[in-house]
């Protein structure tokens, strides 16, 4: 059954002038054996750098004149092939997919950046966007495909590791690694986590809140000192009572003297009204007085006038006509058409003097009428006066007599209300010195603060039950000697073997109980559909068994043979690359991918193809 995930197809270096150096590999087992110096764990550094590894190739003679490395994917699902590019010398990825724009890949790992070779290669495990908890209080981040790299590709010195498969040795990064190999036997991430805080960051706060509280309890009590209050705080309530109700006394006091004089400046406000209305009128009537006397003077002039113009007419009368007044002709001459009908001169005096009688009847009213305003106005000052003196005699009382009481309830409100803001401070000063010294109290009796106690992130023996089975069934069939049960520790995170860690072997049997560790999770994942790159790669899991240790002397020597044909029987819809020393045995060609490097001049002589030497002799 297919897993999501890929697996490699080829590795090629390519430069200039020089052929390029490639190998091929296929669904199933591939071997690459052959004597050392060929290029084997060169190509295990080649790869483990082309899935985002930092650590360059170490540089070898025949790869100096290579520029770059090239790895071709294969899609586990659809079988499609893509090609991850990158610069021998570092830098990021080019990914080459047929018949779309090559795109560029970063090197390092981001949780926000979707374009780097990590979170690519995670999306083709079934991994993308998965957490996993990095610490005890359960913080979390993003898994980076360089989490599973150790769980998939095995190096020479790894496999012989005494640390557990799953974890790289490093204390800090113990709880992460865990918790990488429960996701993929579980395929439940840590996400729902919520972090609790960490019991040493608590308990520097806690002391930082006690330092504080003592800082403030310190300060209240100064400001208590400060006050210099005689007694104590139930003294201080007594005082506090009888201050309260001096207070109310005095704000009684103040609001009836206060209510006094409201209605003193009502009285006062009713007589300046008064007064503004008696001068008011006053004003009005002295305008008017002005008005009159320019009235009369215009009746006199119009009186002058009309006395002018009746003398005038009296004397035009008495004269002859002798010439037109009109165009001075001679009476004979006279033409009597352009004449109007116009009053004779007697009747133009006569009628003046009408109208200068009239004038003198209304300038003898004129003269009545200002002779009453003049006594009005006369009448109005004396108002006037008397009003004055009524306000005056209002101010007074409000002066002389309620000012001073009015002062006096003042003073007394002002002092008492001061006294009674003094011991009310104290008071609240009092109260919130015993709430400060009780959270103090509390704080010092209570445990350092650990938060929510989670549950450790180590890998339980129930959860690794299956996968333990699974390492048992590949260990048995690759003829292990003495097996009995095979279980797993959860101290050591590590597989038991017949009752004995595997650690407390030889390096021989800890390279294979290695292979055996990572084969089963592989094997695992597929059985039950859990996310996981798809291959394993292991480097030298049977060299250590040619020269087996001094505890392993009941090692089988057929251990070697049963190991390929399992895998090759086991995964053949997976992918195992398995690097060795010796060659596996010959019949496998037809059930596995077999890469045989000489170092010699016959064969393929390794992974760079290099001159061959002519026979010198």
């Amino acid at each position: 059954m297919a897993i999501a995930g890929f697996q490699l197809r080829g590795l090629t270096l390519v430069g200039r002038g020089v052929p390029n150096a490639e190998v091929r590999f296929s669904e199933g087992l591939n071997v690459v054996s052959g004597p050392s110096d060929t290029g084997k764990t060169f190509i295990v550094q080649c790869i483990d750098y082309m899935l985002g590894g930092k650590d360059l190739p170490k540089p070898i003679p025949e790869s100096e004149r290579y520029e770059s490395i090239r790895l071709s994917l294969s899609f586990s699902e659809t079988g499609d092939e893509v090609v991850l590019d990158r610069s021998i010398r570092g830098g990021n990825f080019k990914l080459i997919d047929a018949g779309k724009a090559a795109r560029t890949l970063s090197a390092k790992h981001s949780a926000d950046d979707k374009d780097s070779v990590s979170q690519y290669l995670l999306g083709l495990s079934g991994l993308t966007g998965k957490k996993v908890r990095k610490n005890k209080q359960g913080a979390t981040r993003e898994v980076s495909f360089r989490d599973l790299a150790r769980l998939i590709l095995v190096d020479e010195e790894t496999v012989i590791s005494e640390t557990s498969p799953m974890l790289t040795g490093q204390h800090i990064t113990a709880t992460a690694e865990s918790a990488v190999f429960r996701l993929l036997l579980t395929g439940i991430d840590d996400g729902s986590l919520i972090s609790s805080e960490d019991p040493k960051v608590a308990k520097g706060r806690q002391a930082g809140k006690i330092e504080m509280l003592d800082l403030l309890l310190d300060q209240t009590n100064g400001r208590m000192a400060e006050m210099q209050l005689a007694g104590d705080v139930q003294a201080w309530q007594d005082h506090l009572t009888q201050v309260e109700t001096l207070y109310e006394a005095a704000q009684k006091e103040l609001a009836i003297e206060q209510q006094n004089a409201a209605l003193l400046e009502g009285k006062r406000r009713a007589e300046l009204n008064g007064l503004r209305q008696l001068e008011s009128r006053s004003g009005v009537l002295r305008e008017l007085q002005r008005r009159f006397a320019l009235l009369e003077q215009q009746y006199l002039s119009d009186l002058r006038r009309l006395e002018s113009i009746a003398e005038a007419g009296s004397r035009l009368g008495q004269m002859n006509e002798e010439r037109c007044p009109v165009c001075g002709a001679m009476a004979e001459h006279q033409a009597h058409e352009h004449q109007k009908a116009e009053a004779a001169p007697n009747d133009v005096a006569q009628s003046c003097l009408a109208e200068a009688a009239k004038i003198r009847a209304l300038i003898s009213d004129l003269h009545l009428t200002r002779a009453d305003n003049d006594k009005e106005i006369v009448w109005l000052e004396n108002q006037c006066e008397l009003a004055k003196e009524r306000v005056r005699a209002v101010a007074a009382q409000l002066t002389e007599l309620l000012k001073p009481r009015v002062e006096v309830a003042l003073f007394r409100l002002r002092e008492s209300q001061a006294t009674r803001d003094t011991y009310r401070r104290a008071v609240e000063l009092n109260a919130r010195a015993n709430e400060l010294q009780g959270l103090m109290i509390e704080l010092r009796g209570q445990v350092s603060e650990k938060g929510l106690k989670l549950e450790s992130a180590r890998v339980r023996a129930h959860e690794a039950e299956v996968f333990s089975k699974e390492v048992e069934s590949l260990l048995r069939a690759w003829h292990f000697p003495g097996l009995d049960r095979v279980t797993f520790s959860e101290d050591d995170q590590d597989i038991v073997i017949s009752g004995r860690t595997r650690a407390s072997h030889g390096k021989g049997v800890r390279a294979i109980a290695h292979a055996a560790f990572n084969l089963a999770l592989l094997n695992f994942c597929l059985k039950f559909q859990m996310p996981h790159p798809g291959f394993v790669l292991i480097d030298s899991p049977l060299v250590v068994y040619r020269e087996p240790d001094t505890d392993e002397s009941g090692f089988s020597h057929d251990v070697k043979d049963a190991f390929y044909r399992s895998i090759a029987r086991e995964f053949q819809v997976a992918q195992v690359i398995i690097f060795e020393n010796d060659d596996p045995p010959l019949d496998m060609a037809k059930n596995a991918n077999l890469i045989r490097f000489t170092g010699a001049n016959n064969g393929r002589y390794g992974f760079i193809p290099v001159p061959i030497k002519a026979d010198e002799s």
